[in-house]
């Protein structure tokens, strides 16, 4: 298999297991929360919250490209640094994100905000983790 083709795996698989850990979080672990709480944010429809999915997939794409950028720019065999890369992405993208709404919004409920600043390291820490093994086994 050739470089390129390795790195858009890479990028793919990541992007797929990254995403399902943040959905499984948002609408299965604490779906609730983020329903009642957000609701109030929200654009809602009939009484269902509208999800634009042009722009998450655009978070979603974002945030992964940047992770798999800082991991690769340091050492993604190395299991740690790749987790530890990760838990910093976290922090900055998604703890970052849910303190200044909390700072800014004036409904943006104290949950929401621990739920984001818990998340987010986890999260990180999961894709760290998720790119180094997909880089070790495709580059070994």
């Amino acid at each position: 298999m050739s470089q390129p083709l390795k790195f858009i795996l890479l990028w793919v698989i990541t992007l797929v297991l990254f995403s399902l850990a943040d959905a499984v979080w948002h609408f299965l672990l604490f779906g609730r929360a983020y329903k009642e709480d957000f609701r109030v944010l929200a654009l809602v429809e009939q009484e269902r919250i509208v999800f634009r999915k042009v722009y998450g997939f655009l978070a979603q794409l974002v945030l992964v490209s940047c992770l798999i950028l800082l991991v690769l720019l340091r050492d993604p065999a190395n299991l740690k640094t790749s987790v530890l890369v990760g838990v910093l992405v976290g922090l900055l993208a998604i703890t970052v994100y849910g303190l200044t709404n909390y700072a800014l919004m004036k409904d943006w409920s104290f949950r929401l905000m621990l739920l984001e600043v818990v998340w987010g390291p986890f999260l990180g820490a999961w894709g760290g983790l998720v790119v180094s093994w997909v880089y070790r086994w495709l580059f070994r």
